[in-house]
């Protein structure tokens, strides 16, 4: 007996064996944007995955469909008028009886022909359901010709047609595909009085990629039959056209665990990777699609900051699956957006750059004081000697002389070295430190000032070697003890036996100007601004340091007003140091608008005399910070040419010019240029600190030159091997280069403690999957 059902099984096109049709091809190209998603702050997976199997769709239709003209030559045996009336399935169990009646009771001419039109209309039914259970069996080819048999038939032609074009799909036939789409169409207007038209509108509509129509007909339903699957395909279009948030209401009204994978990717897309994690982890629960579903709970993991769980996870996926893994969602890494463009740099640099622990130090560390020789104790060894002669001691005599004669050539050289870095030849000063070091490895002074010079330039893995040496020489420098936590904070090389030290110790000193001075730094280190106060209202001399002091913590106590008096004091005190009215910009202009504070930092810093020295030779955060203002502003081109003139015309060394330049060029996305620069650095100048290393890579990452990006973060690795970024970035960049066991090694290391990249990010390379979909129909 006929069923009273018909069926559609529906797929996705990504799902076939073996095409895409011209219009899935035309929507894939207009869609593209869509379909790569956004830099994090969204995890990027693959549109077409939404709907990750094929949905059966029981199709109850109250009257059968009408009959259509049929495309087959074959002779109809029964009249137009009979032909196209509809037949109940109930009635037909009385046409049956009926027609048994008639030929018992000696009507044979009438029961005979009621004989073949129920024989004629059972056979269609019959194909029908057959070619229904073939596709379900996954016989796609027994299937297909099923169906032919059933559209000759003249019975659900429109709905045998599309289920044709679904078995024409999997067996990766093109032509076949479209033609039985069209034909579809072309049928379709036959059950106009169907309350399922809707429904076969979006359906063929969909296959033939006209998805805003196919949308259009589902949101305007002509029937609520079939609320789920129709709830599912609006999702898939939808996301498929980038409103993810109406695929999630489609999804979730109300939500089906079946679906729980689609959501967990749609929740990773717009950035809500909480609920991707949960979505996520009930797919997994329920083992239908293993290894995509784990694998995109391993991204989404790294892109919440569970970096650990998310590199343990992939490689436990990637010693299960080898290289299967690689094939569901290749990777591409890129820089973040709020890098380079001028509105987003501004709010990251507000909000996030400005208030980081590590320019907090260095601005501490840009007017933080050079220590001088001990006068009174060289005087007090000439004095010795001349008196040890005057007794003829001469033995004794001559031991004071040559440890005053040593003494005056140590504090000669500082001297010397104070005076370049105060004139902002930093790396000059670096150099001729270094030079005196050799000779005397364990002065106190010596270190202390070669590591606040590297402090300066930035790297911080050095400044925190010489800091702490040097207060290993002499516990009573309490500031290099100070500032090698501060360093050592920015590293990650924590010494905690350090900072009990450093608080017991000055726990128990007096009270005076010099130990308050050392206690509030600790404050400050400790983030312990409250703590701090008492800093506030002292009457000390202002000099640059303790203003910067102020500064800090008034700024974090919201005590603005206090901050911005220090911060004019500063910038008096230094008219033409540039980082001073950098921070006077940060004190004075915080509460304005976006376009009002471009404007307003670039009319202040046209009035000022400012030294370009400074921005050339001088510490790394001027260089830095200057750098982003300009970005920020919209002034990166003309501090690109004032780089490069005055690269063109100086005559002292250029390493400063070229690091200046390359940073201005990085961040004007000129990234080749960077990139040659960097190199030039690293390779010409032997500039080799993590922190220059790092850039290089950064700069190799935006010029797509990733082996070169993979060389340069290894080596920053070993210079500072607990620099997040570096590990971060090396975990991504091997994702890429399809190396899920190094990218583990790296993503381990970087815990979970919740580390968002300043400069990296990673989606899915949708270019990758197309390109490989296109050279497997090929094949």
């Amino acid at each position: 007996m006929a069923q009273e059902q018909d069926e559609i099984v529906i797929i996705d096109e990504a799902e076939a064996a073996g095409f895409a049709s011209t219009h899935e091809e035309q929507a894939a190209t207009e869609v593209k944007a869509a379909r790569k998603f956004p830099l994090i702050p969204a995890l990027i997976f693959v549109l077409l995955a939404i709907i990750t199997a094929a949905v059966v769709i029981i199709i109850t239709a109250e009257e059968p469909p009408q009959e259509a003209p049929t495309f087959y030559d074959v002779e109809s045996k029964l009249s137009e008028k009979e032909a196209a009336e509809p037949i109940e399935s109930s009635r037909l169990e009385k046409m049956i009886a009926k027609a048994n009646y008639l030929y018992t009771s000696g009507n044979k001419e009438e029961a005979l022909r009621l004989y073949e039109r129920i024989a004629l209309y059972s056979e269609a039914i019959s194909q029908y359901n057959l070619g229904v259970a073939q596709l379900k069996e996954e016989q796609y080819a027994t299937a297909l010709s099923t169906f032919k048999k059933a559209i000759t038939k003249g019975e659900n032609r429109c709905v045998s047609a599309i289920n044709a074009a679904v078995c024409s799909l999997h067996l990766g036939n093109r032509d076949n595909f479209e033609y039985y789409i069209d034909l579809a169409h072309a049928y379709l207007p036959y059950e106009s009085d169907s309350p399922l038209y809707s429904y076969y509108y979006a359906l063929i509509n969909y296959y033939k990629g006209n998805y805003l129509e196919a949308l259009s007909a589902l949101k305007h339903p002509t029937s609520s039959e079939y609320e789920k699957v129709q709830r599912q395909l609006t999702a898939k279009i939808t996301a498929l056209l980038g409103d993810r948030y109406a695929a999630i209401s489609a999804l979730e009204s109300p939500y089906e665990e079946l679906d729980a994978f689609s959501l967990g990717l749609l929740y990773a897309n717009i950035g809500d990777l909480s609920l991707a994690r949960n979505y996520l982890s009930d797919a997994i629960i329920q083992g239908t699609d293993a290894i995509n579903e784990q694998l995109a709970l391993s991204y989404v993991y790294i892109k919440s900051g569970q970096s650990a769980e998310g590199g343990k996870l992939l490689k436990t996926l990637t010693d299960m699956y080898g290289e299967q893994v690689y094939r569901p969602y290749p990777v591409r890494v890129f820089l973040k957006r709020s890098l380079f463009e001028p509105s987003a740099a501004q709010h990251y640099y507000r909000n996030n750059i400005a208030k980081k622990r590590e320019f907090i130090y260095q601005k501490l560390f840009y007017f933080a004081p050079y220590k001088v020789f001990n006068a009174e104790q060289t005087i007090s060894y000439i004095r010795k000697g001349n008196a040890n002669i005057y007794i003829d001691d001469i033995s004794s005599a001559k031991e004071y002389l040559k440890k005053s004669s040593h003494t005056s050539k140590i504090n000669y050289g500082i001297a010397q070295a104070i005076q370049k870095a105060l004139s902002f030849r930093l790396r000059d000063a670096n150099t001729q430190l270094h030079t005196l070091l050799e000779l005397y490895p364990k002065h106190s002074i010596l270190n202390y000032n070669l590591g606040l010079t590297y402090a300066q330039m930035g790297d911080m893995v050095n400044a925190y070697k010489y800091f702490l040496h040097a207060y290993h020489l002499d516990a009573n420098n309490y500031l290099a003890g100070i500032f090698a936590i501060m360093a050592s904070d920015v590293t990650g090389d924590s010494n905690p036996k350090l900072i009990d030290i450093l608080k017991e110790n000055l726990s128990e000193e007096s009270g005076d100007e010099e130990f308050e001075f050392y206690r509030t730094l600790l404050n400050i280190y400790s983030n312990n601004f409250i703590g701090g106060l008492s800093w506030l209202e002292n009457d000390y001399e202002e000099r640059p340091l303790y203003l910067m002091m102020k500064i800090l913590i008034a700024t974090q106590v919201d005590k603005y007003d206090i901050a911005q008096q220090a911060s004019e004091k500063l910038s008096y005190l230094l008219p033409n140091d540039i980082l001073p009215h950098l921070i006077y910009i940060e004190t004075h202009f915080d509460e304005l608008k976006e376009k009002a504070y471009a404007k307003s930092v670039q009319a202040y810093l046209n009035k000022q005399q400012l030294n370009y020295e400074d921005l050339y030779y001088g510490p790394y955060i001027t260089r830095y910070l200057y750098t982003q203002t300009a970005l920020m502003t919209g002034h990166l081109y003309p501090l690109r040419m004032q780089l490069k003139h005055k690269l063109e015309t100086t005559t002292k060394s250029s390493a400063d010019i070229v690091q200046s330049l390359a940073l201005a060029s990085l961040y004007n996305q000129e990234f080749e240029e960077a990139y040659v620069l960097y190199n030039q650095l690293i390779d010409d100048y032997k500039i080799r600190d993590p922190q220059t290393l790092f850039l290089g890579a950064v700069a190799s990452t935006g010029s797509e030159h990733h082996a070169n990006a993979i060389a340069l973060m290894e080596l920053a690795k070993m210079k500072n091997p607990r620099y997040k970024e570096t590990r971060y970035a090396l975990g991504l960049l091997y994702l890429q280069m399809k190396n899920n066991h190094g990218a583990a090694i790296q993503l381990q290391s970087v815990g979970n403690g919740g580390f968002v990249s300043e400069y990296f990010n990673f989606e899915i390379d949708t270019d990758a999957l197309l390109f490989e979909k296109q050279r497997s129909d090929a094949q």
